[in-house]
């Protein structure tokens, strides 16, 4: 299974506009990959999305994907769903509705709840369906779905909302978690998987020694730090592990340090 990561920044995309701290501008000038775009990750042979931050459709267009047979989401964060609308991009023929290709869009019990609640996002899903280029699928906790080939299982994280995934082709195992890991606690489906995928948690310090978070903000209750997510790393015990969903946190280091 290759997987192709098409964004690996968090909520705020680097370089963030608007921003002028270091790391946001040493992006601007250098590009390739010191620009991380918005989280989502592409498995090719199944043509599978997960998430589709804003940006997704440059995503894509960078890396040549041109068809998605299949998107699933982990949960209703806007950096994670804002850019559905590359559904229409990747299969809306206005002068021609015969030609419209459909893409299945599979949704946990839990984050199709979220979806009705929130943003229009199951509204907006409703709508690309009535106009034949989606197909909603909703599937409960552990149960498991097939996208060619692939066994998929959803279950929930400790954070409200948010679902980790057991990936299965033939002798492979991956597991995305590819948003906040506080307090989770994986079950025996997670552990020594071939690959772990798994959101990066925020730094103490910068590279100068600076804090970055400081003590009572609310971020150190809300999200993993790195630390904590080394040791769920060590937890899972994986072959490999991929970190993603960084954010450079530049804006908020300038305001703390005055800069």
């Amino acid at each position: 299974m290759e997987l192709v990561f098409l964004g690996t920044g968090g909520a705020e995309t680097t370089p963030k506009v608007g921003c002028l701290c270091a790391v946001c501008q040493e992006a601007r000038r250098k590009g390739g990959r010191f620009v991380r775009n918005g989280p989502s990750v592409f498995l090719t042979e199944a043509s599978v999305l997960f998430d589709t931050p804003e940006d997704v459709d440059k995503s894509l267009e960078r890396e040549g994907i041109h068809e998605v047979r299949y998107i699933v989401y982990t949960h209703w964060h806007p950096d994670h769903t804002a850019g559905r609308r590359v559904l229409e991009q990747l299969n809306m023929d206005w002068l021609d509705p015969k030609a419209r290709k459909i893409t299945h869009v599979w949704l946990p019990t839990w984050v199709r709840d979220d979806f009705r609640k929130r943003h229009g996002l199951e509204e907006n899903l409703e709508y690309f369906e009535r106009a034949g280029i989606a197909r909603i699928h909703e599937v409960g906790e552990g149960e498991r779905f097939q996208l060619d080939g692939m066994s998929v299982r959803p279950f929930r994280m400790a954070q409200p909302g948010l679902t980790a995934y057991v990936l299965e082709r033939k002798s492979r195992r991956l597991v995305f978690a590819l948003d906040d890991a506080k307090g989770w606690k994986p079950s025996t489906e997670f552990l020594e998987p071939d690959l772990l995928v798994l959101e990066t948690g925020w730094f103490e310090r910068d590279p100068k020694g600076r804090t970055i978070v400081p003590p009572g903000h609310s971020i150190r209750n809300e999200e993993a730090s790195f630390e904590e997510t080394l040791s769920m790393i060590d937890r899972i015990d994986p072959r490999k592990a991929v970190l993603t969903h960084r954010a450079a946190m530049g804006s908020l280091l300038r305001r703390l340090s005055g800069a």
